[in-house]
């Protein structure tokens, strides 16, 4: 009888690390997507800084058309737009959730990007100035 307890709680213990591990895991998945508080967070910044814009949301910084057409999830930047890519102020970098392990937020041409070491966008922030 106490060997079937000890059997029956060291499977107890087994699948809650399973179920631990994965939640931790789903949990890491999406943490390289920006939730709405963080959108939000981003338009709320941006609105009490469009009139003194720093770089990424200049007039200048604006992407055309077909650099638009190229900022998506899932889409690497290419040599063209990193080129146009800023680290975001530091005030607004305070605001938003740290980034995962070998990610960054960047801004360019009105975006604020979560990338990787390769550039590979992993979900953008397009921000309305119009």
């Amino acid at each position: 009888m106490k060997r079937n307890r000890t059997a029956t709680a060291g499977v107890a213990v087994f699948l809650t690390f399973i179920g631990s591990a994965a939640l931790g895991q789903e949990r890491r998945q999406d943490n390289t997507r920006f939730d709405d508080h963080a959108r939000q967070t981003t338009t709320d910044w941006y609105n009490q800084h469009k009139d003194h814009p720093p770089a990424g949301f200049r007039d200048r910084d604006r992407l055309s058309p077909d650099q638009e057409s190229r900022v998506r999830e899932g889409a690497v930047l290419d040599p063209e737009l990193r080129r146009q890519v800023h680290n975001p102020p530091a005030d607004l970098r305070r605001r938003l959730p740290p980034p995962p392990p070998g990610h960054r937020y960047v801004t360019f041409g009105f975006h604020v990007g979560l990338i990787d070491r390769g550039y590979n966008v992993k979900d953008v922030i397009h921000v309305h100035d119009r």
